[in-house]
């Protein structure tokens, strides 16, 4: 199956450090549903997103009690989350082959969420659409790599509205 997402992902959606971080995260999921509140709580965005502390917030996940890996920086992960989401609803499964074919993982999932939780991530994706010369991420990209990701998060954004209104 062909991802819904693949006109964005791999180049400024999924095509960094961040989003093979996110795909670790993924591929150590026992289940192959989840549940996008507890996905947001496993990585601390939950908190982050309420608090509107994105841009200073530390995401990250456990994977044992040795092993805590930090997130660069959080709005990667709401950028690429909210594509991901998208990716669910379109299609029902996520294959990880699908979003980085190199990947060690071969597991597929699926993301539910209510509506609350999904508005939550959409206005974190909505805020940095808003104003992304705010976020740190900016600082490492010049005028038009900002410009497209910005129009790749809108157009992410758009039909993610859509979708579950």
């Amino acid at each position: 199956m062909e991802l819904y997402i693949k006109k964005w992902w791999g180049n400024y959606v999924g095509g960094c450090n961040d989003s093979f971080l996110l795909l670790d995260y993924f591929g150590n999921q026992k289940q192959s549903s989840l549940e996008l509140s507890k996905i947001l709580s496993d990585i601390h965005l939950n908190t982050l997103l309420k608090e509107d502390s994105v841009n200073e917030g530390d995401a990250y996940f456990k994977i044992n009690e040795l092993y805590e890996p930090h997130f660069d920086m959080a709005i990667n992960v709401i950028i690429d989350l909210s594509a991901i989401l998208l990716e669910s609803i379109k299609n029902g499964k996520i294959d990880i082959k699908e979003l980085d074919p190199d990947s060690e993982y071969t597991n597929s999932f699926s993301i539910f969420t209510s509506k609350d939780e999904a508005l939550l991530l959409l206005s974190g994706l909505n805020k940095f659409i808003n104003a992304p010369q705010e976020y740190e991420l900016a600082d490492f990209m010049d005028e038009s790599e900002l410009e497209e990701l910005v129009g790749d998060c809108k157009e992410i954004s758009d039909i993610l509205a859509n979708c579950i209104s």
